[in-house]
């Protein structure tokens, strides 16, 4: 008997891992997919493919697969989308942990072995690898960084998850919040997926991958790619959809309290996550084609509290911008929207009041939102005069969020 041969008798002994599988429409992709999943070095698996109506060989595909191997598990359904077939395999789901591949993804043999190993041998409820990024149309292949060091991590208030937990905001690398590259303990996941939206369709592997990680007992990090990620034209992440900035909204709507009620700048990433991806849903996934960048410039939240009431003083780029990130992502905070030509504003159909409502509204902070230093400090001189105090008032030179890079405003 070989050392491979020895090495699955003995992980039969142990614990079982599920892996869900949602499929639709991969026939060209899933036998690959399949076969890395079964070839494991890691045997004592279960594998739940869930065929979401697809219109392809897909489920006869997944068929076969059930009928040569009883670890395969075949669920077939109407279609309902991916987070619906995903919450399905979730629901039968047998084993002490839990792993999720994509059917036109696939994975090396090692990845299972590893990952379990590191979660015992650290007691920890999740354990993360790299992605291999593999370029369906070019065949291009290449690993992603490592942003922390291996190891064990107590949970997410350690400043070096914390600070990578959102990945890709501007240029800067982190943690992503796939749910292909993780292994977690089924409580984790069992407790959190029924908390879901439904309708989400692009961050609902997001979503359960933040809360399982939010309230992880031990996360291992583990700088090995094991993952081969595809991007395919025509995948749902790589498609036009005009309801794309809808179901950021939504995202950002589920993910916020649970967010705001754990740390401060995880609430910051959070918000430049979705600025990015509102971004990026303007100028990718609404059909836009927009040959100009847009500046979508940031309030300074990092000054500002999450119970303070907040006065926006200025209705220009600046100051519109400002609004309606407060609008999408801390609506009620901003109290008072004003400037000086608030008429004008009005007939644009703006919310925009006198600044003489200064004196009877109360606020906690305010925000000067223009973007040059010497007409902010023209604004705060009046506003001084007014009798506002100035450790009330805030500007900053603005930041923009262009193409997904974040610099001072020109």
């Amino acid at each position: 008997m070989g050392d491979r041969d020895r090495n699955r008798d003995r992980d039969k002994m142990d614990e079982l891992i599920s892996i869900v599988v949602p499929v639709y429409n991969v026939e060209k992709y899933l036998g690959k997919c399949l076969d890395s999943i079964l070839g494991q070095t890691y045997q004592n698996l279960e594998v739940i493919v869930v065929d979401d109506g697809s219109t392809d060989h897909t489920g006869s595909i997944c068929d076969e697969y059930g009928r040569k191997d009883p670890r395969v598990v075949v669920i077939h359904q109407d279609n309902q989308g991916v987070s619906a077939a995903k919450v399905s395999g979730i629901r039968r789901i047998r084993g002490q942990y839990v792993g999720f591949v994509d059917g036109d993804d696939w994975i090396e043999e090692g990845m299972y072995q590893d990952l379990y190993q590191a979660m015992k041998s650290h007691n920890a409820e999740a354990a993360i690898c790299q992605k291999y990024i593999y370029d369906d149309t070019t065949g291009g292949c290449y690993a992603e960084s490592a942003v922390i060091e291996e190891g064990r991590y107590a949970d997410c208030r350690h400043p070096d998850i914390r600070h990578h937990l959102f990945d890709q905001i501007g240029t800067e690398a982190g943690i992503s919040l796939n749910l292909c590259d993780k292994l977690f303990s089924s409580k984790l996941v069992l407790e959190n997926y029924e908390r879901i939206d439904r309708r989400l369709r692009y961050f609902e592997d997001i979503t359960l991958a933040l809360f399982c990680m939010l309230e992880a007992d031990g996360i291992v990090i583990r700088n090995q790619a094991y993952y081969y990620y595809r991007q395919r034209k025509g995948s749902a992440c790589h498609s036009t959809d005009q309801s794309y900035l809808e179901q950021l909204n939504i995202f950002y709507r589920l993910v916020y309290p649970k967010v705001s009620g754990f740390s401060e700048e995880l609430l910051e990433r959070l918000d430049l996550f979705f600025a990015d991806r509102a971004l990026y849903g303007l100028n990718h996934m609404m059909g836009l084609g927009l040959r100009q960048e847009i500046p979508y410039y940031v309030p300074p939240f990092e000054q500002i509290g999450d119970s303070d009431r907040v006065v926006l003083y200025g209705a220009g780029e600046v100051g519109k911008s400002f609004h309606r990130f407060f609008e999408l992502t801390r609506r009620g905070q901003a109290v008072l929207w004003a400037d000086r030509q608030y008429r004008k504003y009005q007939e644009e159909g703006l919310k925009v009041e006198n600044p003489e409502k200064l004196k009877t509204e109360p606020f906690d902070k305010l925000i000067i939102a223009v973007k040059f230093r010497n007409h902010a400090e023209g604004i705060k001189s009046a506003l001084l005069k007014m009798g506002i105090a100035p450790e009330k008032i805030i500007w900053e030179e603005p930041e923009t969020l262009v193409s997904g890079r974040k610099r001072k405003a020109e």
